[in-house]
């Protein structure tokens, strides 16, 4: 039976070679759970005074040294020590950066424990972190101060003459490996020296990340979204991201597929959970802890052995050969042990099996198998950091994260606070419980605004930004003067640069009950925005939160998220609910001026309650929209249940609401005539009592204003509707727009 360790890092140092160096560490000593005074305070948002230092970005000189603590290893087996040292400005070529979280990784400890020949000391360890650029050196374009970034081991020249870089085959580009694996930065120097004696420290891995600032190549920052949470993200710049890409993109792995993962460390699970997500029909996951099961069942696996509980005599492959009749389809070792190597490729189906090689193993280790097994149709493959191209491929994970969709927080077990919480990371690693370590050794700045958001004024504040159809989805809030109170809204940007005028756009209200964020998950719009270059605006549908006027009324037709685009006028909604001067006095003016919005190309858009709200504005306020459309609009409020209680709530009367009704406003307008589009579902439940868009027919009839109603059997009121014909509206906007 095999004997194996439990998962290592899938990581390797590059040495000078520039090749991957051994690695393999058993997991011994028990987590020290007392953390450090300095650890306990920072917890607290403060530290004591003999301790802190002004290192926040913006605090620093640029093109001046910084005096900050490190965590220095001075030699093998020996405990870090936490130093002051001094981080030189970057020279041609390289960033300094802000180091905010840090995990621990097992190729940290690798060298540190001894076990690497050629590991240099003293040395900064740490390799899997995120940061934030403090300042930049000559000829940097690709990050600026401010911006968040995950450093990479594994560079990324993007030059085209680096035929590694412009090849789909590989991501190992050996720009700067050369010195890199001699502890030195490109130019061969040093950027860390003690503060006590000037004593030059080595580089490690290209990041040194176990320091409070670290400097870094150009060609080693992935920039990432400013909504990224670092202290979990951190984890993207080494072992998870392995995992991912060891699946995806190194053997690739088909649906229906069986696997086998050998090792369930963070670099196994992480392979659990993306060959879960490839398909894969049945997952084997392997260790010789069963403590680890619970989380590989959690993440995907089907099946979990440990091979000292097989029969004497029944080795895993073996009992895998018994379960699958001809061997599995992918194997990975995540373990680092040659045996579990060999295990793993013999275990792989006979014919087209596929094992791939993650784990690293120790110095001077060799691989060994029969030939025969190669002959018979197995494939033998290595992979590092998954064979992501650094600062091009982890940004869109980072993407992925922030969409929910590859949730990373489950692989962190320990939290640790300062840069004293380094060692107890440490031995949190060596106890064998322990998945992936975090040290924050920063609170993580709040994030920066897109680009150009600085002219919008005001207190505008980035929620979340994610990428969509090839734009960005961006979520904002700001202060709003009209309603007293923080609203939010969200804008999606179709890729690329503006027009010289600005990008045309379509703002689109949303119903009773909703938020900006319903027809952003629901709506599907943003595939065929970024096909027609629109942007689109959606904001929120009232005032909202704990202590805004007007807001807890008890009733979902009245108060939050029931405000029918009007500025009421009766207390208590009249000192917040003023949602028609925000929206063409301060929203529209703000995204105009914050999003390269072209103020003479909108158009504007809207489901049930914001499909009223599209049809008056842009019929009580000529020229401040160029086009309308809605889906299943209140047509004729003053005459249905919900616009009459709102009318007479906000405005006091249903007679004065005659002034926000559409049939009453197309009836008398005056302006430019562009044909209106409206889709009504036949069998929305709402038609007759509460829509009626047979009186909007007639009343535009009568003023002959030209409206294309179409109504569409079998739908009903919901944003299954909408995103059914939002492709359309959208066109139709777009040709209103263009003219």
């Amino acid at each position: 039976m095999a004997v194996f360790t439990l998962a290592l890092c899938a990581m390797f140092a590059l040495r000078a070679t520039g090749e991957p160096a051994k690695l393999r560490r058993p997991l011994a000593t028990r987590l020290s759970t007392r953390r450090p005074a300095s650890a306990r305070a920072l917890s607290r948002g403060t530290l004591p005074a003999t301790e802190a230092a002004p290192y926040g970005v913006g605090t620093v000189t640029p093109g001046e040294p910084i005096k900050c603590r490190a965590a220095v290893a001075w030699g093998a087996k020996q405990p870090i020590k936490i130093e002051e040292v001094w981080v030189d400005p970057p020279k041609e070529g390289e960033v300094r950066v802000r180091v905010i979280a840090n995990a621990l990784c097992h190729t940290d400890m690798y060298t540190l424990d001894g076990e690497d020949p050629e590991g240099l000391f003293p040395c900064i360890l740490g390799h899997e972190a995120g940061a934030v650029v403090v300042d930049v050196g000559p000829g940097v374009t690709s990050v600026a101060p401010g911006d968040r970034v995950i450093p990479c081991y594994t560079p990324e020249c993007r030059r085209l003459d680096c035929i590694f870089c412009q090849s789909d085959k590989t991501n190992l580009c050996p720009r700067i490996r050369g010195t890199q694996g001699k502890g030195l930065m490109p130019d061969g120097t040093s950027r860390f020296r003690l503060a006590s004696s000037d004593e030059r420290l080595f580089h490690f891995m290209g990041c040194s990340t176990f320091s409070e600032f670290t400097v870094l190549a150009e060609i080693s920052c992935a920039k990432i979204s400013p909504a990224a949470p670092l202290e979990q993200v951190c984890l993207l710049g080494c072992g998870v991201a392995t995992g991912w890409g060891a699946v995806w993109n190194t053997v690739k792995v088909e649906a229906g597929s069986t696997v086998a993962v050998f090792g369930l460390g963070a670099v196994g699970l992480a392979v659990v959970q993306a060959a879960r997500i490839a398909g894969a029909r049945e997952i084997f996951a392997i260790d010789v802890n069963a403590a680890k099961f619970d989380a590989a069942r959690e993440l995907g696996a089907s099946v979990c052995i440990n091979p000292r509980d097989l029969p004497d005599g029944t080795s895993i492959v073996a009992e895998l050969q018994r379960r699958t009749s001809w061997g599995v389809d992918y194997t990975f070792d995540a373990t680092g042990s040659t045996q579990v190597m060999r295990d793993a490729l013999e275990a792989a189906h006979r014919g087209w099996g596929v094992s791939c090689v993650i784990g690293v193993a120790g110095a001077g280790k060799e691989i060994a198998t029969r030939p025969f097994q190669l002959v018979t149709g197995r494939t033998w493959k290595g992979t590092a950091f998954g064979g992501w191209k650094s600062r091009t491929h982890v940004p869109q994970l980072v993407r992925r994260v922030l969409s929910g969709e590859l949730p990373v927080h489950r692989y962190i077990t320990h939290t640790f606070d300062g840069l004293e919480g380094t060692q107890a990371a440490i031995d949190a690693l060596h106890s064998g419980d322990c998945l992936r370590a975090v040290v924050r050794y920063a609170p993580p700045p709040p994030p920066p605004p897109p680009a150009g958001l600085e002219r919008a004024g005001g207190s505008v504040r980035l929620l979340s930004e994610r990428r969509a159809a090839g734009g960005t989805q961006l979520r904002l809030s700001h202060e709003s003067a009209a309603c007293g109170c923080t609203m939010s809204f969200s804008i999606f940007l179709p890729s690329g640069t503006p027009p010289p005028s600005g990008w045309p756009s379509v703002c689109f209200l949303s119903g009773l009950t909703c938020t900006d964020e319903n027809v952003v998950q629901k709506g599907g719009f943003q595939q065929h925005a970024a096909r027609l270059g629109l942007a689109v605006l959606c904001p929120d549908t009232s005032p909202r939160g704990d202590g805004v006027a007007g807001c807890s009324t008890g009733d979902w037709a009245l108060g939050e998220g029931a405000s029918f685009y009007v500025d009421a006028t009766r207390p208590p909604f009249s000192r917040t609910f003023r949602m028609e001067s925000y929206l063409k006095d301060e929203l529209l003016p703000l995204a105009a001026r914050a999003f390269a919005l072209d103020s003479a190309r909108m158009g504007v858009s809207g489901f049930s309650m914001g499909g009223h709200g599209a049809l008056t504005l842009f019929w009580r306020h000529p020229g401040l929209f160029k086009s309308a459309s809605a889906f299943a609009p209140i047509c004729n409020p003053t005459q249905g249940g919900w616009g009459r209680a709102a009318f007479a709530a906000y405005l006091g009367s249903v007679e004065a609401g005659k002034a926000h009704d559409a049939c009453e406003l197309v009836r008398a307008y005056s302006g430019p005539r562009p044909p209106v589009l409206v889709d009504q579902g036949a069998a929305d439940e709402y038609l007759r009592t509460e829509l009626m868009p047979a009186q909007l027919q007639r009343a535009c009839a009568e003023a002959g204003y030209p409206l294309k109603l179409r109504t569409h059997a079998g739908y009903d009121h919901s944003f299954l509707f909408v995103a059914s014909f939002i492709a359309e509206h959208l066109e139709h906007h777009a040709a209103q727009l263009a003219s």
